[in-house]
């Protein structure tokens, strides 16, 4: 971005700005992008989820405000500005009012991190990963401190279930991406991106064995036993951090109003909303970069290599513009696909129960994340040791040899692990029913 913008500012319109103006403009105009994109992606999410949730169901959906209902996310947005906030006589005024705010807020501090296209970070962290979910952490305290401060019982019932909900899937979340950051070895989301490259075998794993692969964008992490399950793992990680059917638990409407949401109305309820959408977003979004490579694709380093940049100072702002607009429709495709996946599922699902919610959380997908790091620690060995290591046996092996071995390995552990586990599962679960059933018969026996 520096670049691009030092070479038109200085160059093409010779307006000499000394540097730390250059990068104070360039500071002041992503900040400004990211926050306009991220209610445009939310107005877009809740269009696209009720026109494709209508189409599953038999329905039309939206369809009467703007040519297809396109306008209907605007006519919400509009409502919700204009209703009246009511707040509880019994509520903590404050609290009530602060805790939306620090539910948004870390959901745009999020967007820091997230590469959307070749050179199109806002901030390339060499922990950028670990910023991403440091941050969005924060969220459960705003959930908390809206049940609280409600002074309702299904409020308070409902952000206690989130809090529950997120401290417990953010543990198997983190895990999963811990098996893709071994095999990085680093936290940073470009360095993600850019090991990505290749094609169904990443190019970095093969260049450490000495061998080569086309540099086609295709060599993804979802491609190997690794990082499939790690994908699979996170995916349902991040249905129970957004609150997706069939997590969907804190703000079951059959059981406890809104949850946490309750007693909000107007535009602290419509932050709430916004929060949810845009960290679904988000969410889809870190999956597709861990996992699909994220701007990675056919062309994207072609057209890159043509442009300005830190190696080629003297390329084109046309190829710029021409890698950035491919890197991020690539990217968007992606997401999107991501969540459609989301939308499927809340169609084709029912919600869990609260207590087989925390069971498959912390009984079968923390040791499946467990054992996949294993994996991981298999794919490393086998795709990058040699006699330093102590596996000189291996530095004879050619690397597309090395790169089988390891994918037979991982993903036969991963397997056997799977098939155990489900095993262990389904009996546990199978013992709990059995109790539940003799608690309710004994409940309905005569007295007497």
């Amino acid at each position: 971005m520096y670049d691009m913008l030092d070479a038109l500012l200085n160059g093409t319109f010779g307006w000499g700005w000394p540097g730390w103006l250059v990068a104070l403009a360039g500071h002041v105009a992503v900040a400004t992008i990211l926050f306009l994109v991220a209610p445009v992606q939310m107005l877009f999410f809740t269009y696209y989820e009720r026109r494709a949730i209508a189409r599953m169901q038999d329905r039309i959906g939206p369809n009467r405000v703007g040519p297809e209902g396109l306008l209907q996310p605007v006519a919400d947005g509009v409502k919700m500005f204009t209703k009246e906030d009511i707040v509880p006589t019994a509520a903590d005024r404050w609290v009530h009012l602060i805790a939306p705010c620090v539910v948004v807020a870390p959901t745009m501090f999020m967007f820091a991190v997230v590469p959307w296209g070749p050179g199109m970070v806002p901030v390339d962290l060499n922990t950028g990963l670990l910023f991403f979910f440091a941050v969005s952490s924060i969220s459960a305290v705003g959930l908390m401190m809206a049940g609280w401060a409600s002074n309702n019982k299904f409020a308070l019932l409902g952000a206690m279930r989130a809090v529950a909900q997120m401290v417990s899937y953010e543990i198997p979340a983190v895990l999963s991406l811990l098996s893709v950051v071994m095999v990085v070895g680093s936290l940073s989301v470009v360095d993600l991106v850019a090991y990505q490259s290749g094609l169904i075998a990443s190019a970095n794993d093969l260049a450490a064995a000495g061998g080569a692969v086309p540099y086609l964008g295709l060599g993804w992490f979802i491609f190997t036993p690794v990082g499939l399950l790690a994908a699979i793992c996170f995916f349902i990680a991040a249905l129970a951090e957004g609150e997706r059917t069939p997590f969907d638990i804190p703000e079951a409407d059959s059981e406890i109003v809104a949850g946490y949401m309750t007693e909000y109305s107007g535009m602290k309820f419509g932050l709430f909303y916004l929060a949810q959408y845009v960290l679904n977003f988000l969410l889809c979004a870190i999956a597709a970069v861990v996992f699909l490579g994220g701007w990675q694709g056919p062309g994207v380093a072609q057209l890159y290599a043509l442009a300005i940049g830190p190696d080629n100072p003297g390329g084109s702002a046309l190829f710029n513009v021409l890698a950035g607009a491919l890197g991020v429709f690539y990217f968007l495709l992606k997401v999107y696909a991501l969540f459609f996946l989301m939308i499927l599922i809340r169609g084709a699902y029912p919600r869990l129960r609260v207590d087989q919610l925390m069971d498959f959380g912390w009984k079968f997908l923390i040791p499946l994340t467990l054992v996949n790091i294993f994996s991981a620690a298999i794919w490393v060995a086998c795709t990058r040791w040699g006699a330093a290591e102590g596996l000189a046996g291996l530095a004879n092996w050619g690397p597309w040899l090395r790169w089988a071995v390891a994918f037979a390995l991982s993903g036969a552990l991963n397997v056997v692990a799977y098939l155990a586990l489900s095993r262990i599962y389904a009996a546990s679960q199978a013992e709990r029913t059995r109790l539940d059933d003799e608690a309710l018969a004994a409940e309905l026996l005569p007295r007497g």
